[in-house]
């Protein structure tokens, strides 16, 4: 699939011959030099402008791996990912590939971090890689951080419930928008409601503001404590303020009848993502 990509945008035989040779590489051919100095070149090879995929190669990439989505990716990172996956593809378990990721991110610079973190999207679904996702959820550098939260299956299938609900609050530290974050409807607990509420205070005792999006994540939570701020705000907001918007829509997305309660029923068949897209103030 990445080499249909490139192919229609870029030099995919050189590509092709990069990956050839690193699949067949052995002991004596250096592999983790060749990996090294392929993905080093590969901007000035292929160029860095975006794939900009069409519906029929999105479409065909979810059937592939559902939940994938490269619409943000760039010529030169879908082809550094297609390269660590040919390189990964002679090593004999999960534990020898997390050993070669933490070697790539460990000398690799930013860009080419990036492109590591977002392959976490074709990567196998392995315990072994945890430890790797959790450098990316500790990142304080927001274009890193992002490129493993947004717009990636394998968060939500793989992190933990404690580096899930660190890594949602640490969107909130670096102003980045949720609505990309694939999963936040199936694995909101009551833990991370409480942990938003005290967010929340904080953000209002020093006059700062905060994501909206922030009331979704209250709404879905069975949080008791986050819905009674939920019910304050929706009590003390006006129907004309900005927020309302965003609490009504918290409301309807609400798995909680007593949530859902306080804003008329949403549209059939409302894609609540898009919605939040729409409405978010926080950008990438």
């Amino acid at each position: 699939m990445l080499r249909s990509w490139l192919d229609a945008r870029a030099d995919g035989d050189w590509y092709a011959r990069q990956c050839q040779d690193l699949a067949h590489a052995t002991a004596s051919d250096r592999p983790l030099n060749l990996l090294f100095k392929a993905m080093g070149i590969a901007p000035r090879k292929l160029g860095k402008r975006d794939l900009a995929l069409s519906g029929a190669e999105q479409s065909a990439a979810l059937v592939l791996q559902p939940g994938f989505d490269a619409s943000r990716w760039s010529v030169d990172q879908a082809a550094r990912v297609g390269l660590v996956l040919a390189a990964a593809g002679r090593l004999p378990d999960g534990a020898a590939f997390a050993a070669l990721l933490d070697e790539l991110s460990n000398q690799g610079d930013i860009q080419e971090q990036i492109a590591l973190y977002q392959g976490f999207a074709l990567y196998p679904r392995d315990p072994a890689l945890l430890a790797r996702a959790g450098e990316a959820v500790r990142s304080g550098i927001r274009p890193v951080f992002a490129a493993f939260a947004l717009r990636n299956p394998w968060p939500q299938a793989m992190l933990p419930q404690a580096a899930w609900n660190q890594m949602l609050v640490k969107t909130f530290f670096l102003d980045l928008p949720l609505w990309p974050i694939q999963g936040l409807a199936g694995r909101a607990d009551e833990e991370l409601g409480e942990i938003l509420c005290d967010l929340a205070a904080e953000r209002a005792a020093a006059g700062r503001g905060l994501n909206p999006e922030i009331w979704r994540l209250l709404a879905l939570s069975p949080s008791p404590r986050g819905h009674a701020l939920l019910r304050e705000r929706f009590a003390s907001e006006r129907d004309g303020s900005i927020l309302m918007p965003a609490l009504r829509l918290a409301a309807q997305e609400s798995p909680h009848q007593a949530v859902r309660a306080l804003a008329l029923p949403a549209p059939p068949g409302t894609a609540f993502a898009d919605e939040w897209a729409e409405l978010a103030q926080w950008r990438e």
